[in-house]
């Protein structure tokens, strides 16, 4: 029983403890509640406070801007005195507030009484309105009365809209300074008995049993110790007489200053949590502040802008030192050092200019051209003058702030390293210790500490850093385009444009002397900005025209055109917006990125950036377990963006690597396509050098640099043409057709486009060069994409063999890509220069090896370049201006234009198709590329990679891999070799059946016959069967090139041929399929159609393509397969008997 009842009274005990708990966080609750009320409260005050000091000091201003005048002028001045002394001491004393709010009090309302008494129409008859002592005082009669009608009160129509206002702001300021001042003598009167009643009710006699609960709680504890005790609150701070007072609870502790705990195992880890705690509030707040700190250390750069801003929207010489200033202080490299420095002068400065504007903004004093222009709205202007007065009090403000705390910290280290005299120092020192190491803990916390986010804040600053170094001076190129082409061209622009392209032009031809004078094209582009500012700026004055007219001897249209005209103020914010932008960029790069740019792209001191290694500094600093997690989650974070970056870093290489491959010919297709768009003896160097860099690799450098010359030659002639003193009308014309003559330049973006792929071009093969220099790497030997597969992959699997011949389709098929573009040259033309194309295509085909091939195959090259340049020649033909006809069309001349189209003759009627150039360009570029197959394919590494092209007998070693089927790869090539070649016959059948003519008939014919031997014909030597293979395609290239000659019938004397030779027609299915032609028209009468349909040879073009591929592979090892199977089959088809184990022994040959 005893047992029983002590359970009962622990089980009522451990209710009880329970029940105190949940009281003892109940109360803590209300306590926490309180207290927030008290924080709140005090704010509100101190807002309200602050709030109204800040409005009286605004309305002050407006006030006085709103209408200027002598009486006004006090507002203003109150409030330039109020904010220079802000801005100079941090704080305005209270003494000083309260005699400007008096004064602002009594005056506003006698002003306004004034203003009021003015609008009677007695005292403006004795003190007229057009009086200047009215007008200076800015008295203005706002509303008129009818002396016939006095009860009606009439509006002055005359004034404008801040007359108006000026009295409702006279209102506004006195009630606002009548509100605050009632306000703070209400403040200042003593609690009255029902507020301290109403203070005692909020804390209920139940809040104050418990406090004396929790404060007993920790007593008992702690074994009875009596060091630790809550102490209760004082009544008056419980009451919470002070209004705007915080209620603190605290802990009573020993004479010692520390806090005693007994208990075992205790290390601190309560004391760590509790710091950590604070730390995390502390990093929350130092964080939003460091923040506010640096958007403020940012400030001089309004500041700045503000200086520039200031003289554009008021044109004065007075302002223009501001300009100048603002310019000056550009380009600097510790600009906001001295931008901070200037300050005290730049306020000084502005205060002046503020008075001085606004007392030559009242009406009766007349404006001074130059130095004070009239406006039609002075508020206006004041207005934006007080913003930009503004942000320089702010930077007066941060300059003295600034100032203040290096005098601090120069004390506190002066401080600290000697013995402390007394304790005031001792507590100064030991204050701003403090002070500095828990700046140092939030700075640690924000940036991750030294065991967690750290080293990846660290990467991250770099990459970002780097990104700025290696990018910016884009930023600067393109701030070019933005100068140069915002707008109308004028004669400064053009100079821009001219210092830009003589910079990238140096940049391609000489590498080192541009990075020697890059510096100096920095500085002087800057100063160029600067003397561009301050012309275009001066010019705004009304005697600059006639002055700069009268000393230079140009007219206003001259002027015009180097870019000096007057402009409004929204024009005038563009037209220096932009200039000041640019300087501001080139600035930058100059004093910040210039030097780590030099040493990023230095080819001959070389630094591995690439593989650097970031180390960690452990600092000893332990973290809170409280972080873990946050880090935890920042570190991942982290991570998964460095992978991100890695990926993408690798994804670069790869981009650079096929812009490496390809870049030449993206530039030189470029190039032709813009020369075809617009035929011109400009583009004619352009395409001379292109068709000599094609053929001739080792030129192309030099070529490139005479391309980037005369790119930037055509660029300027193009900008000096959209002057106004180039008059076209005075020395063009055109006598043959006179409606369709044109003067439009305009458009240079192709070869602004142009040029930046010639500079690209550079900057790649230069960038690849520094990569592998870095990373001690030499060129690849062959140019690929995918580095690990050669030859000896090619039958793995499918992947691989797609890998392959994206690596090496060219090497193995270069040759016949050639053929076919030479096939789709005629096929596209079908005129002169394509018999040519046919005569050369039959040239190479009858070499028949690929040795032989090789050894004319340069020949054949610079035969291409010359008919190239040479068919541009013809596109551009004599100027019209010269007034003179060609030989074809003189009257006495009957050559149909028809005929002169497909002769390819240059015509001012029907001028040649430069379109058809081209399919030329693509024919060279290929025929370029197989050249440097040809030369590539006789080194040994390029053999053991790629694969040999020689002719030299295959082994048969491995054939019996070949059917084994393991992958699709097998069935794949089983299926080529082996139905190849009755593929092909059927094409060839196709061929002869969709036409008829004498020619398909050669096709059937062959056909048939290839049919009727085929199976005898592949068991032959792989020598005989190329004879008759070669015959073949012989006769379809003879097709192809009668059918070109025949052209002529078909698209020059078409109509003769109608009338008098159908059968002709007929027989050779003659009909022109070229566009741009005339044709005969067509009767249902008549007897002879033309074969629009069955002409053409697409046909032929197809058959071409197979007939070739079906030689690539008798020339194939895998062919041999073939043959043996069907020997194989021969065999056991004669002799059913043997079994399996038949053995053959086969010599192939293969080509």
């Amino acid at each position: 029983f005893q047992q029983e009842e002590e359970l009962v009274f622990e089980e009522d005990s451990v209710l009880g403890d329970e029940e105190v708990g949940e009281k003892v966080h109940r109360n803590r609750i209300l306590v926490e509640l309180e207290s927030l009320a008290c924080k709140i409260r005090q704010m509100v005050g101190n807002m309200t406070t602050t709030g109204g000091k800040v409005l009286l000091t605004a309305l002050l201003g407006l006030t006085g801007i709103m209408s200027p005048s002598l009486s006004s002028l006090v507002y203003l001045l109150s409030f330039q005195v109020l904010c220079t002394w802000w801005a100079w001491s941090g704080h305005v004393p209270a003494l000083i507030f309260r005699c400007v709010s008096v004064m602002s009090l009594l005056y506003s309302s006698s002003h306004f009484l004034l203003f009021y008494c003015y609008q009677l129409p007695s005292l403006q008859e004795v003190w007229p309105p057009n009086c200047t002592s009215t007008r200076v005082f800015g008295l203005v009669p706002v509303v008129s009365v009818d002396c016939g009608a006095p009860w009606r009160l009439q509006l002055n129509s005359e004034l404008s809209w801040f007359d108006f206002s000026s009295p409702l702001m006279l209102l506004l300021l006195y009630h606002t300074v009548a509100s605050l001042w009632r306000n703070q003598v209400r403040m200042t009167l003593p609690l009255t008995c029902c507020d301290v009643i109403t203070v005692i009710g909020f804390l209920t006699h139940l809040v104050k049993v418990t406090l004396l609960c929790v404060c007993q709680a920790p007593v008992s504890s702690s074994n009875d110790s009596p060091t630790d005790s809550f102490a209760p609150p004082t009544q008056s701070s419980a009451l919470g007489l002070d209004v705007f007072s915080v209620p603190q609870y605290s802990l009573s502790q020993s004479g010692e200053s520390t806090c005693v705990f007994e208990g075992e195992g205790w290390d601190g880890k309560e004391v760590d949590e509790e710091e950590t705690r604070g730390l995390e509030e502390e990093g929350g707040v130092g964080a939003s502040s460091m923040a506010f700190s640096f958007l403020l250390r940012q400030s001089y750069v309004c500041a700045l802008v503000s200086m520039m801003a200031w003289p554009i929207t008021y044109v004065s010489w007075l302002t223009c030192v501001l300009l100048i200033w603002s310019c000056i202080l550009w380009m600097m490299r510790e600009r906001r050092r001295y931008t901070l420095m200037s300050s005290p002068w730049l306020v000084a400065y502005g205060n002046l200019l503020l008075i001085l504007q606004y007392m030559y903004s009242f009406p009766s004093i007349e404006e001074v051209p130059g130095l004070f222009p009239r406006k039609d709205d002075p508020c206006r202007e004041l207005a934006s003058k007080l913003m930009c007065l503004l942000t320089f009090w702010l930077l007066l403000r941060q300059a003295l702030t600034e100032k203040r705390d290096r005098q601090l910290s120069a004390i506190t280290v002066h401080m600290a390293g000697k013995t402390p005299v007394d304790l005031t120092d001792t507590c100064m020192s030991v204050s701003c210790s403090q002070k500095t190491e828990r700046q140092n803990r939030i700075k640690m916390l924000l940036l991750g500490g030294a065991a967690g986010g750290g080293v990846q804040m660290e990467v991250m600053v770099a990459v970002v850093t780097r990104m700025f170094v290696k990018y910016w001076i884009y930023v600067c190129g393109t701030m070019f385009f933005f100068v140069s082409f915002e707008g109308k061209i004028v004669l400064y622009k053009v100079i821009y444009m001219v210092m830009f392209l003589c910079c990238v032009a140096l940049y391609q031809l000489n590498y080192e002397r541009w990075r020697a004078l890059l510096r100096g094209f920095w500085v002087a582009v800057v100063f160029y900005s600067m003397l561009v500012l301050i012309l275009i700026y001066t010019f705004q004055f009304p005697s600059s025209p006639h002055t700069w007219s009268y000393y230079t001897g140009l007219s206003t249209h001259r002027l015009e055109d180097l870019g000096l005209e007057k402009f409004s103020v929204p024009v005038l914010f563009t037209r220096i917006l932009i200039p000041a932008a640019f300087l501001l960029v080139c600035v930058i790069h100059l004093h910040y990125f210039h030097r780590p740019f030099l040493q990023l792209t230095d080819l001959k001191t070389v630094v591995d950036t690439h593989n650097s290694t970031i180390t960690r500094k452990q600092t000893g600093a332990v973290l809170s377990s409280g972080l873990v997690s946050w880090r935890l989650v920042v570190d991942r974070l982290s991570v998964l963006l460095l992978r991100f970056l890695l990926s993408l870093q690798r994804l670069q290489r790869l981009l650079w690597w096929i812009l490496e491959l390809h870049i030449a010919k993206i530039m030189f297709s470029y190039i032709i396509w813009v020369c075809v768009k617009e035929v011109c003896v400009f583009n004619l160097p352009f395409v001379v050098c292109v068709g000599v860099a094609l053929p001739c690799r080792m030129w192309r450098p030099l070529l490139s640099g005479v391309c980037t010359v005369w790119t930037c030659v055509v660029i300027v002639c193009k900008m000096l043409y959209q002057l106004n003193i180039i008059q076209p009308i005075r020395y063009s014309a055109n006598c043959t057709m006179p409606e369709n003559s044109s003067t439009d330049l305009n458009d240079i973006t192709n070869n602004l486009v142009m040029l930046a792929l010639l500079a690209f071009e550079v900057t790649v093969y230069r960038h690849q060069v520094l990569y592998r220099l870095r990373r001690n790497n030499i060129p690849p030997p062959t140019r690929t994409l995918f580095h690990d597969i050669t030859r000896s992959h090619l039958d793995d699997n499918m992947l691989s063999c797609i890998k392959y011949f994206l690596n090496y389709f060219f090497y193995k098929f270069g040759l016949e890509t050639c053929f076919l573009l030479a096939v789709n040259v005629i096929g596209q033309r079908m005129d002169l220069f394509a018999v040519g194309h046919a005569f050369g295509l039959i040239t190479l085909l009858s070499r028949r090896s690929r040795r032989r091939i090789a050894f004319v195959w340069p020949k054949y090259c610079y035969f291409l370049s010359g008919l190239f340049c040479f068919q541009y020649l013809l596109c551009i033909g004599f100027p019209p201006a010269a007034c003179k006809e060609y030989p074809w069309r003189l009257p006495s001349s009957n050559m149909d234009s028809n005929v002169v189209k497909w002769l390819f003759l240059p015509d001012h009627l029907t001028p040649p198709n430069p379109l058809f150039l081209l399919y030329d360009f693509l024919l060279l570029l290929g025929a370029s590329l197989q050249l440097q197959v040809f030369e590539e394919e006789l080194q040994a590494s390029v053999q053991v990679l790629a694969g040999d092209n020689s002719e030299s007998a295959c082994s048969p070693a491995h054939l019996s891999q070949l059917f084994n089927c393991r992958s699709y790869l097998d069935m794949m090539k089983v299926i080529i070799f082996s139905y190849m070649f009755w593929f092909v016959l059927t094409i060839i059948f196709i061929t002869g059946t969709t036409r008829i003519s004498v020619f398909c008939m050669g096709y059937l014919v062959a056909c048939f016959y290839f049919l009727l031997v085929g199976g005898n014909l592949l068991l032959k030597p792989v020598k005989s069967i190329l004879v008759y293979w070669d015959c073949l395609i012989g006769y379809n290239v003879l097709v192809i090139t009668m059918k070109n000659i025949l052209s002529i019938l078909a698209c020059g004397f078409i109509k003769s041929l109608v009338l008098n030779h159908c059968w002709l027609i007929q027989l050779f299915s003659l009909a022109c399929t070229i566009k741009g032609y005339t044709k005969p028209e067509q009767h249902s009468s008549k007897q002879c159609e033309l074969p629009s349909d069955e002409a053409g040879i697409i046909w032929d073009g197809i058959c071409f393509c197979f007939l070739l591929l079906q030689r690539r592979v008798f020339r194939s090892h895998y062919f041999l397969y073939v043959v043996l199977d069907l020997q194989n089959t021969q065999v056991l088809a004669s002799r059913p008997g043997l079994g399996l184990g038949l053995n053959l022994d086969l010599d192939p040959q293969c080509l």
